[in-house]
């Protein structure tokens, strides 16, 4: 059987979509890319997620996949050597989350809010206006911006220098002697600082940290082919969604949620990026939504059940 043709919805300086980027890389994956927009409105792209709008999303046929996680495990499964995650190690496994979670929460949004906030000018005030508006907050101007970025300034050296020491015993990789998931997300932050601010936005005396990156850069982005947005839409439209597993005793609902109702899903973190739909399947892993348009026809949307949560839709 032919592998299924991958289509990933991101776009260029999207720190998220640079995890998965790596990930196609490490695993020599094809995969069509369809460039999206940086802020709202996304027109070609919330059609295909029931109305979420982060970045990136992974498409296969009629089934959309969100939160770089789930992405991850996907492609796994697709794809199972050379592992992303360690082998048969359920510690290393804890390990791994672990520094996942640091390296996006703790180390990637404060410096992002540096650096985006350092060259506030190069960024579009409709580009602020909605970063602004999925953390409720009033659109800023751009003097505002540069301002607040001041105060993420001190997070930047000691948390770099957390990776930095990572290295201190020779070792090439994070957790071992080959790249998993924790490389790449934690070489989503100093990658972002490069990519917003250039070379000489990373701090000096870092040398470790510099020679890692190189390592992971040179995995590079596997066989990519540029891909419309209209013929991703396309695709959806004349595919079918993949069959779930009819089991009943999966359900796994604390909110009282069952396959049928119209329901509504966002992140745990509240950020004004909600997805709505039908639910098909609820677990302790995966909620699933159905959409349906005229431009998608019949679409499954796939969400972790982890840092998302889920209600129903009141009418």
């Amino acid at each position: 059987m032919a592998p299924p043709k991958l289509i990933l919805h991101h776009y260029g300086f999207s720190n998220y979509s640079e995890k998965v980027r790596l990930v196609l890389g490490l695993k020599g994956l094809g995969w069509r890319s369809v460039d999206i927009p940086a802020y709202a409105p996304k027109p070609d792209y919330t059609p295909l997620t029931a109305g979420y709008r982060r970045t990136p999303a992974l498409q296969i046929g009629a089934d959309v996949y969100c939160d770089t996680q789930l992405i991850a495990d996907r492609l796994e499964s697709l794809a199972p050597v050379p592992s992303i995650y360690p082998a048969d190690n359920p510690a290393g496994r804890a390990q791994l989350d672990a520094l996942v979670y640091w390296a996006e929460h703790s180390v990637c949004r404060p410096l992002a809010l540096y650096i985006t906030g350092v060259h506030a000018a190069r960024f579009t005030a409709a580009f602020h206006a909605d970063r602004a508006r999925l953390h409720g907050k009033p659109s800023p101007s751009e003097a505002q911006v540069r301002a607040s970025a001041q105060k993420y300034l001190p997070q930047i050296g000691p948390q770099l220098e957390k990776i930095e020491s990572l290295f201190a015993d020779g070792r090439t990789w994070v957790l071992g002697p080959t790249p998993t998931l924790a490389d790449f997300a934690l070489y989503e932050a100093p990658w972002f600082l490069q990519t917003i601010g250039g070379e000489e936005a990373l701090p000096s005396g870092l040398p470790r940290l510099r020679a890692w990156m190189a390592r992971v850069a040179a995995i590079g982005h596997g066989v990519m082919e540029v891909f419309d947005p209209a013929a991703a839409l396309d695709v959806a439209r004349s595919a079918e969604p993949a069959t779930l597993p009819d089991d009943s005793a999966g359900v796994f609902s604390p909110e009282g949620l069952e396959p049928g109702d119209r329901v509504r899903v966002m992140p745990l973190d509240n950020q004004d990026t909600p997805a709505s739909g039908e639910l098909v399947l609820i677990d302790k892993q995966r909620i699933v939504l159905a959409t349906d348009g005229p431009r998608t026809g019949r679409v499954h949307v796939h969400f972790p059940r982890l840092g998302y949560r889920c209600g129903r839709l009141r009418s």
